[in-house]
């Protein structure tokens, strides 16, 4: 699913209520009473007659589709008790007309001004079942008002189930970034398409369940090109990854060669390379120098392993380069970097490789690092690469610092996508799959627990053995990323700490089965 900016929101809005004739009175009445529903559906315990709610408004249109779901409730027997933060005179036309609606029925209406008011709400939250959060939505502008604060912090300490309408409030609905204070939401429901601080990391973790309902927006402005986020879930993985067929051989399910390891970084080409045929691909073959063929034999069963002359005990110079290459004609995809090594002569012959090699590539870690050294040699390489950084090796290579990278990071990784004609795989608690078009992918699954040692290499070997086997095309890299999480997300599920990179390797088979066999 595509996921929207609060701007790109705002103009899907515009285009339906202009372009297609929608009322704006008539969207706010559908999102009104989808959020009437699901308040109910929290409180399906308690019979309706008893239902007790507290809504907090603000005067925008987001306190309108508060004041819309207050009716629905009513008409529906609940006790419903409404508080507004804000000036009155400041409500949307729309949101007016709901209020007075309100008023005309004799609603119980609260402005908080006083003391007392603030008692008053208090008191409601403590004795309602559920409370809605309709303050803000997805018009957060800077700091929150001390008001609006409060309002939070009283919210979060009433262990009570809280729905969010759009956005839980003080969430930025572009960036995910909290502030301050932000609602700690049971569900948010949100509106025509999922937010991007739905999304991303802290914003994600305010959120509880997710719900999204397009409430009468026409599909057409939905699906727009010019909309270039979209969610890695599980659906756009089976809408992507082909099946199988039954009368496949090793050779056609994709052969991957990888240039990895060095002197005490063994670990890292392992893992690598087991991974490609864990994810699927048929074949994985590991080169490395030779003085580590012993011990990468002996780690490494289905994997062949092959020595290449060495320059140092360990390391990698030119008198590899032609020995790599000839292997490498028999290969459909080529994974370098994962403890490679950072010897200078190694980084000239991860460069003078990957320019030369017309063959899928992909870069990790220490292959990411000798571009570091000279970035713009990255548009020399013959096929768009697939490269996968996390934020400090990716501000490494842009000559940036991680703080400036993070203030700006969708921005950015544009402009490098775009620059470097190169997909990034920019590795965090909210991995990003970017595009040089623009688009940007972001991972829906994955957990804290995967912030291990390794866990990179996993995934480099996971993406180049999903590019091996041919099965996900140009979405080979998002598919990826997701069966990487979802094999975290298995492996975590007797708990995340102590969670290894190994643990994760032993999951992609299963990852993989859950979404071949749904």
């Amino acid at each position: 699913m595509k996921i929207a900016s609060a701007e790109q929101m705002r103009q899907i809005d515009n285009e339906a209520i202009n372009q297609f004739g929608i009322p704006e009175i008539a969207l706010m009445e559908n999102a009104g009473h989808e959020i009437a529903k699901e308040a109910m559906n929290l409180c399906k315990d308690i019979a309706v007659a008893r239902q007790s709610y507290c809504i907090l408004a603000g005067c925008g249109n987001n306190g309108g589709d508060g004041f819309v779901a207050a009716r629905h409730l009513m008409n529906n027997g609940a006790k419903v008790k409404i508080f507004i933060l804000g000036n009155t005179e400041h409500f949307t036309p729309s949101a007016k007309i709901n209020y007075n609606v309100l008023v005309n029925m004799k609603a119980e209406i609260y402005h908080i001004v006083s003391e007392r008011d603030w008692n008053r709400l208090q008191i409601s939250i403590t004795f309602s079942d559920c409370i809605i959060d309709a303050l803000l939505g997805t018009g957060i502008h800077g700091q929150l008002r001390e008001n609006i604060k409060k309002c939070i912090q009283i919210v979060n300490t009433s262990n009570r189930p809280v729905l969010s309408v759009d956005m839980p409030s003080g969430v930025n609905a572009n960036t995910g970034v909290v502030e301050s204070d932000a609602i700690f939401a049971t569900t948010t429901i949100t509106f025509g398409l999922p937010k991007i601080g739905l999304i991303m990391y802290p914003g994600c973790k305010h959120t509880g369940n997710i719900i999204v309902k397009t409430i009468g927006i026409p599909n057409d402005l939905l699906t727009k090109e010019d909309i270039k986020q979209e969610a890695i879930d599980e659906a756009f993985v089976k809408a992507h990854l082909a099946s199988r067929a039954d009368d496949v051989y090793k050779g056609s399910c994709g052969k991957v060669l990888t240039l990895a390891g060095s002197t005490g970084y063994t670990g890292a080409a392992c893992l690598s390379s087991q991974a490609v045929l864990k994810i699927g691909a048929g074949i994985s073959t590991l080169i490395s120098a030779e003085s580590l063929y012993d011990i990468l034999s002996m780690k490494n069963t289905e994997v062949m392993v092959k020595p290449l002359p060495e320059i140092l005990p360990g390391v990698l110079g030119d008198s590899a380069m032609e020995n790599i290459k000839d292997i490498a004609k028999d290969f459909d995809v080529v994974l370098m970097g994962p403890g490679l090594g950072r010897n200078d002569e190694t980084c000239q012959m991860v460069r003078k490789l990957a320019i030369d090699l017309d063959k899928p590539l992909v870069l990790d870690a220490d292959a990411i690092f000798a571009f570091s050294q000279a970035p713009d040699e990255l548009k020399k390489i013959k096929q768009m690469p697939i490269l996968t950084p996390h934020l400090g090796e990716m501000a490494n290579l842009l000559h940036i610092t991680i703080s400036d990278l993070k203030d700006n990071l969708w921005e950015i990784a544009r402009k490098a996508a775009e620059y470097f004609n190169a997909i990034f795989v920019l590795k965090s608690e909210k991995t990003l799959v970017v595009y040089p078009d623009g688009n940007i992918f972001v991972t829906t699954v994955g957990n804290a627990g995967m912030a291990t040692a390794g866990s990179g290499d996993v995934l480099a070997g996971t993406i180049a053995g999903i590019v091996a086997e041919k099965l996900a095309g140009k979405m080979s890299a998002p598919v990826g990323v997701y069966l990487h999480g979802l094999a975290g997300d298995l492996a975590g599920e007797n708990g995340q700490a102590g969670l290894i990179a190994g643990d994760i390797l032993l999951n992609l088979s299963k990852a993989r089965k859950q979404i071949d066999n749904k």
